[in-house]
């Protein structure tokens, strides 16, 4: 496997495997149309398909990335990169229009300061993408700020999922924000200049994986869409070959 798992192949084995289980999921929401209970046909091949290619796509970034050393440190140089800006735009404009359509709904402590580090996350964002124009490396505060977000995101968001009666209708939103999180707190620490290396390749290729496997169904198609693009362009800088690096 490790022959012909190359570690510069994983970012569009994550791709290809979330598209894959996104279809397989579209399917099943779709079969569930016409049910009298609203609820998602358990045990069909759709379902099956998905938790399926979660697993041998899981499988397949953690056998790709177990030759990369975890000691390797991040480079502190950013090049410019025109891709991995427009990807970072687009995931902060989808923060900040997360952050207004909650404006709207009925807000308690948490929602509110939830929706306060949205906006402050979606400018942090902004920042960073306007840092890897220019290519220069901003300060961990920065990837910090977004962390914290998705933390308060997940945790304002959890108390709905949790009376969610199927794991289809919640779980992989909520590994969607659970992966990007983690890849944003190995970032910021990168940023101070720690960080593990190997984790973060797969936090990052994860979080690519969950948030286009969680489109069909969620509730905000362009938060997960602006996510999946900031993590696939923004990626570690991945040995085309599989060999452990010096």
């Amino acid at each position: 496997m490790k022959r012909f798992l190359k570690p510069s192949d994983l970012p569009y084995i994550a791709l290809c495997g979330g598209l894959l289980t996104c279809i397989a999921r579209m399917l099943l929401f779709i079969s569930a149309l016409g049910s009298e209970d609203g609820l998602l046909p358990v045990g069909t091949w759709p379902d099956l398909l998905s938790w399926g290619l979660v697993a041998v796509t899981m499988g397949l970034l953690l056998v790709g990335i177990w030759p990369i050393q975890d000691t390797v440190r991040f480079s502190q140089k950013y090049s410019k990169t025109l891709f991995a800006a427009i990807s970072m735009a687009v995931a902060a404009v989808g923060f900040g229009l997360t952050s207004l359509l909650e404006l709207t709904s009925e807000m308690d402590m948490i929602s509110f300061v939830s929706t306060l580090f949205g906006f402050l996350a979606a400018a942090a964002l902004g920042l960073l993408a306007w840092g890897r124009m220019k290519g220069k490396q901003l300060n961990m505060v920065f990837h910090g700020i977004v962390c914290v977000y998705l933390m308060l995101h997940l945790v304002s968001h959890y108390r709905l999922w949790s009376s969610y009666p199927q794991l289809q209708s919640y779980a992989f939103e909520l590994m969607a924000i659970v992966f990007v999180m983690l890849a944003s707190y190995h970032r910021a620490a990168a940023d101070a200049g720690h960080g593990a290396y190997r984790a973060y390749t797969f936090f990052s290729l994860a979080a690519v994986y969950f948030c286009i496997a969680t489109l069909p169904g969620c509730d905000n198609p362009v938060f997960f869409l602006g996510c999946a693009l900031w993590m696939f362009f923004t990626p570690s800088r991945l040995p085309s070959s599989s060999r452990r690096e010096a």
